[in-house]
């Protein structure tokens, strides 16, 4: 019997998948309509049942709150963009300001919306997995926002206890298209209540940090050092510290992880992300018990950064062109 297995089933009337990895101990299940989200990531260590995703009491508040839980998907951008308009090669573009209160447009168009379950399956040298599948043309509001025709592949693949995010992108329409990409987990602080918050450690290969405009969340375009209390790199305690901080450097050496750290339940979590990810947010805010780990192929802002002449990690993909990067989440016992 293979240690891998795969599952659809519906669950109070939706359609979920079910990776397994029954030697592991872990399983992730993933909500394909509510912007292919993995809503769970569970995993049994010595006796205890860990979840290591903050996932959505039901699918009723994951729908109305979708990236505020699991592991939402943001694409075409990561993060804030400026007035939700910028300027692409003499084209103007408006998207929705879905963060009314800054005036800003945020993670993306697919994080919502609806995926297709096009593959599944599992084996000994694949693990357990399952392919989703966003066609911008299938939804005219988000062509009308973002005028730059695509398709994206997302595959979940669960095996030797970790969770990959393989991720694709194909420009179909017949101009550049600039883009972005990076995920928004929810991990939660601490991992059981053998932990405390301000003991859970979080340690990122970065760099400097973009200094940000404090009312509008958005770069100004300034890098800076971080103060000792909050380099990234040295491996730093959350303590009574919030986060919603914009790193950049990782992955200066090819691939690399982040990782995040709870010593009072003997775990720890890898973030490891290959060297298309250049950046790096930091999300723990006081009011609720979770960090947000978040590679970044682009700055926040990276659309209207790039026409200040600031270098901030823009791809751009030629008709018919795709690029791919992958995210592990790969969770293992706590090494002091």
């Amino acid at each position: 019997m293979s240690r891998y297995s795969v599952s659809q089933r519906r669950d109070a009337s939706e359609l979920v998948v079910e990776l397994r990895d029954d030697q592991a101990m872990c399983s992730a299940v993933i909500v394909p309509a509510i912007g292919a989200n993995c809503n769970r990531f569970t995993w049994n260590y010595e006796g205890q049942r860990l979840e290591l995703l903050s996932s959505a009491p039901d699918y009723e508040t994951l729908r109305e709150n979708p990236i505020l839980y699991g592991n939402p998907v943001l694409f075409p951008f990561p993060n804030r963009i400026r007035d939700g308009s910028f300027e692409f090669r003499g084209q103007r573009v408006k998207l929705p300001l879905n963060e009314p209160e800054r005036h800003n447009a945020i993670h993306g168009l697919v994080y919502h919306r609806p995926w297709e379950v096009v593959q599944s399956g599992a084996s000994e040298a694949e693990g357990a997995w399952v392919t989703l599948r966003f066609a911008s043309r299938s939804f005219p509001e988000v062509e009308a926002a973002f005028p730059f025709p695509f398709e994206a592949e997302y595959t979940y693949r669960l095996k030797d206890g970790a969770l990959a995010n393989e991720f694709t992108a194909t420009n179909v329409g017949n101009a550049p298209m600039p883009m972005g990409f990076g995920v928004h987990p929810w991990f939660p602080a601490p991992l059981s209540d053998k932990g405390s918050r301000k003991d859970c450690i979080v340690k990122v290969p970065v760099s400097d940090v973009w200094k940000v405009d404090e009312k509008r969340l958005l770069p100004t375009g300034e890098l800076v050092a971080p103060p000792p209390e909050r380099d990234l790199a040295r491996g730093v305690p959350l303590g009574d510290q919030q986060y919603d901080d914009f790193y950049t450097g990782l992955n200066r050496h090819g691939r690399s992880e982040a990782v995040y750290a709870d010593p009072g339940t003997g775990v720890e979590i890898a973030v490891i992300s290959d060297e298309a990810f250049k950046e790096f947010v930091i999300y723990a805010p006081l009011d609720r018990d979770v960090v947000c780990l978040e590679p970044y192929t682009c700055a926040t802002d990276a659309f209207n950064l790039e026409t200040q002449g600031i270098d901030a990690g823009v791809i751009v993909l030629e008709p018919g062109e795709s690029w791919s990067g992958t995210i592990v989440y790969a969770p293992r016992p706590f090494s002091a």
